[in-house]
């Protein structure tokens, strides 16, 4: 049994994963992460596998917690069917690229858009040939907001309800999030259509993807834990 950890901006996840599905899941706030230890210990693990966009603390406190040593997850060039065509491999978020390959264990010979939107909304293009294209990275759906209630001296106040035409500003916060979060996701799933001659599917995860998820095209299909999904492929070619 293998213990595979998605380290977030805001929350660890974690899974066990048999070679053949996942089993046992969890997920803890970056504060209670050394209450995973006990548990952990009582696992009959043979490996750990994690990847991680937290802060240098967060990664201790993993590594405290975990009963095996863990082993880090950086983007490669290539693995698993897939080539990399990032400029510096070396500067990407190891999520971005695990959500890739998660994606293609799922969905194997298909072109594929991944939007994973959390705390920041990352969309990855994958074609059914295996070439990952790049992708996008903007603020996720709080951080606009935040970034607004901020620099601005009349914005900061709830949000309201998206809509197709907002009427009030509480409504014209959220339209105005949703909108462009929805509007990255669709501009690079036509880029990727017009590159390939194919529809691509969409695939929406994150803990924002049900915010999401109305405002979008309704074959697009949510997947929950894509990151680990990815850290299952390497574990099973390790």
């Amino acid at each position: 049994m293998k213990l595979l950890i998605d380290a977030g901006n805001t929350r660890v996840k974690w899974a066990l994963w048999d070679g053949r599905r996942l089993q046992q899941q969890g997920a803890v706030a970056h504060a209670d992460i050394a209450t995973l230890a006990a548990p952990w210990a009582a696992l009959p693990l043979s490996a750990v596998l994690a990847a991680s966009v937290a802060h240098d603390a967060v990664r201790q406190a993993i590594e405290a917690a975990s009963p095996l040593p863990v082993q880090w997850q950086r983007a490669q060039a290539a693995a698993f069917g897939v080539r990399n065509h990032y400029r510096n491999v070396a500067e990407q978020g190891a999520d971005r690229w695990l959500a890739v390959l998660g994606a293609r264990q799922r969905y194997p010979e298909q072109d594929v858009v991944i939007a994973s939107a959390g705390t920041a909304l990352t969309v990855e293009a994958l074609t059914a040939e295996g070439d990952y294209l790049g992708g996008l990275i903007l603020p996720g759906y709080r951080l606009m907001l935040a970034s607004l209630a901020q620099n601005t001296a009349n914005l900061d106040r709830a949000a309201g309800l998206a809509c197709a035409f907002p009427q009030g500003t509480e409504d014209a916060l959220a339209s105005g999030a949703i909108d462009a979060l929805c509007g990255a996701i669709q501009r690079l799933q036509q880029r990727l259509a017009a590159h390939t001659g194919r529809s691509p599917l969409l695939l929406l995860t994150g803990g924002d993807a049900a915010l999401l998820q109305p405002h979008l095209p309704p074959d697009t299909r949510m997947v929950d834990n894509l990151v680990i999904y990815g850290l299952a492929s390497v574990a099973d070619g390790s």
